[in-house]
């Protein structure tokens, strides 16, 4: 027992945090370990300390209070003095350890307490609550569903699902990434929904993960996505409960990263970032208004700006001659051609954007709110830009904050600057073969041997009347996608 303890010692000398204590109890030797920054002093003091003394005394400490040792021998006659520590202690989370097979150190730096015996090791989880408490989401405003979202503790978020979906087909595996980190990553799924071979496949991509640490859900995002050359996602990213849980009962697979208030949902097709769970929220017949402005945006925040420099630059003929003479007049005076006018405006509002991302809250807002009025204004008096770029620039900005996923923004962002590049090139020519380009992408894409344009491609007639731009009625869409889980039917079961 000693030599163990000048071991731990001598490995762990530069860790200011890390605390050995020694207690004689009755001539019996005992040893704690735990680092001081990462346990609740009041477990250690009033469960673990407490707990060692009363077995190796076999009395309670505190007299006045019946102790779970005086309840077993009062109400069931068992003689307790043989007792292991295992079972005494009254904390969930109790393991005996073998210090050839188990890494001791894994388990200090984890939050537990090591116990050492003479006849044997124990860690005892005593975790301090390091983390926030549930909060409303803030990438993801919910308008009429839920209001909480994940933390950074993993057990939380998995109990903000389990509150969600109570059945015992709901089913959560973990394992431990990074040699450094050792992040636990969970994936949960529905077993009697979910396609087993969906599932293998994901525990298979993340067994062939070797780094040394994870620290956020991206980095386990860029390795199950490593063979994805497209810009567009093939999983979501979320912070709502609400989402996963509808997610888990269409049969995909979430996963979770200790230390990321962020879950992963996959696999994704190319209409889920469009279709959002709010339409649930909302009466079905209501719903084809909004989606219809959904798939207007995404069209306006493309393809605006090469429409504007196409038919500036290439087809005026294309456009009554009352607005050619009108965009004409604005453009009198402007120095540089409407392609360089139309990139400086959008890197300009993009940098306003990122200000307002990067800023904090207090600030943010007014900052690009005044940026935006003063640089659009300024520019126009100097002379610089004409007035209709601020508008097609203004639209293309507002137009694309309908998407709240990153990766889907920056998407975007790309294939807006290939249309423009294209549409200064040839003009509406060169929009078409952007198209071209941006549908081949899309369709090329596999999102975990699943096409990321279903229901389009391959086209499935019945999905795609439920979601591209109606919702059905609740108490009518009683079958699941074919595409994701074998059970199709919804039940009661």
């Amino acid at each position: 027992m000693e030599d163990l303890i000048e071991y731990l010692k001598s490995k762990l000398k530069n860790l200011n945090d890390i605390y050995f204590r020694e207690l004689n109890i009755k001539g019996k030797k005992v040893y704690i370990v735990f680092s001081d920054a990462l346990v609740d002093s009041n477990l250690v003091s009033n469960y673990v300390v407490r707990s060692i003394v009363e077995i190796i005394t076999n009395e309670p400490v505190d007299e006045r209070k019946n102790t779970l040792k005086d309840k077993i021998e009062e109400k069931i006659g068992i003689n307790t003095s043989n007792i292991d520590l295992e079972d005494y202690i009254a904390i969930n989370k109790v393991k005996k350890l073998d210090k050839e097979k188990d890494n001791l150190f894994t388990y200090i730096l984890s939050g537990f307490v090591l116990i050492v015996l003479t006849d044997g090791i124990y860690a005892v989880e005593t975790k301090a609550s390091l983390v926030r408490g549930i909060s409303e989401p803030t990438s993801e405003n919910s308008v009429r569903g839920a209001k909480d979202s994940f933390v950074e503790n993993i057990m939380t978020n998995i109990g903000l699902v389990r509150r969600r979906l109570k059945t015992e087909k709901l089913e959560y595996k973990e394992s431990k990434i990074g040699t450094k980190t050792k992040t636990t990553v969970g994936i949960m799924y529905i077993s009697d929904i979910a396609k087993p071979d969906l599932v293998n496949l994901v525990g298979e991509k993340l067994n062939k993960i070797i780094i040394d640490g994870i620290l956020d859900i991206n980095y386990i995002q860029e390795y199950i996505e490593e063979k994805n050359e497209s810009d567009f996602p093939v999983s979501i990213n979320t912070e709502r409960p609400d989402i996963v849980s509808y997610y888990l009962l269409q049969g995909r697979i979430a996963v979770l990263v200790d230390n990321s208030p962020y879950v992963l949902v996959l696999p994704a097709f190319f209409e889920d970032f469009i279709n959002h769970i709010d339409d649930v929220y909302q009466k079905s017949k209501n719903v084809t208004i909004t989606k219809i402005i959904r798939y207007v945006c995404l069209v306006l925040t493309v393809t605006i700006p090469a429409l504007y420099l196409s038919l500036i630059t290439f087809d005026q003929e294309s456009i009554p001659t009352e607005l050619l003479t009108s965009f004409a007049a604005q453009r009198e005076g402007v120095p540089f051609p409407a392609f360089i006018e139309a990139i400086a405006m959008i890197f300009a509002f993009e940098i306003l954007r990122e200000s307002d991302l990067r800023s904090n809250k207090i600030t943010g807002n007014t900052m690009s709110i005044v940026g935006a009025l003063i640089l659009g204004d300024a520019a126009v008096s100097a002379g610089i830009v004409s007035p209709i770029m601020i508008i097609v620039v203004a639209l293309t900005t507002i137009s694309g904050l309908t998407f709240s996923d990153i990766n889907v923004v920056n998407a975007l962002r790309k294939w807006r600057a290939i249309y423009m590049i294209f549409a200064s090139l040839c003009g509406l020519i060169g929009m078409a073969m952007a198209t071209i380009l941006f549908v081949t992408s899309l369709v090329s894409t596999n999102s975990y041997t699943k096409s990321f344009t279903y229901p389009v491609a391959p086209l499935n007639m019945t999905q795609l009347k439920k979601s591209l731009f109606t919702r059905m009625a609740i108490p009518k869409d009683n079958k699941r996608q074919k595409i994701l889980t074998n059970n199709l039917t919804r039940s009661r079961e």
